[in-house]
């Protein structure tokens, strides 16, 4: 009988997951409220890490160029969320958009941690706060298999530490 109660609930989260949207070609729809907190609390992380001080004073070009376009892409899919946050979104942008922006997200984060760990420490748990969105996000777009699997504190929890600041 447990087991039954923990596959019924376990159906039930991965239903809801994936249940919020629907995909034709490569527009997919989805519901936004939690969608529409995750990409706030993601476009207020990207902001925060662009504006630490000296950080990109200490990038390659290369990286500087990676980085730059990064953000860009990381606001583009943010501010359609926000734009649009009414109950449902449309976003036009290829398959695995949600992958991608966690893709983009890791890869900022990539770039940007080494360096904070060296010129600014106290920032570093920030950018580790930040990095528990990608799972969050994924898991919302119905990415990843298992909802969440990738932290174990509540998307509350993250948004609001994200909101704190560095």
């Amino acid at each position: 009988m447990r087991n039954r109660l923990i596959a019924l609930s376990l159906g039930a989260v991965l239903l809801a997951s994936t249940s919020a949207c629907t995909t034709t070609g490569s527009t997919t729809t989805f519901n936004t409220q939690a969608l529409s907190s995750d990409a706030a609390a993601i476009a207020y992380a990207v902001q925060a890490i662009e504006s630490i001080p000296d950080l990109e004073s200490h990038l390659s070009a290369t990286d500087k160029a990676t980085f730059d376009n990064l953000i860009a892409q990381i606001k583009s899919v943010t501010a359609q969320v926000a734009a649009n946050s009414n109950g449902s979104i449309t976003v036009t942008t290829g398959r695995d958009w949600a992958k991608s922006l966690g893709t983009d997200l890791q890869t900022l984060l990539a770039i940007a941690t080494p360096i904070v760990k060296v010129y600014s420490p106290s920032t570093a748990t920030y950018m580790s706060t930040v990095s528990a969105m990608i799972p969050l996000v994924e898991a919302l777009a119905g990415v990843t298999a298992a909802p969440f699997a990738g932290t174990t504190q509540a998307p509350e929890l993250i948004r609001a530490r994200i909101y704190q600041g560095i």
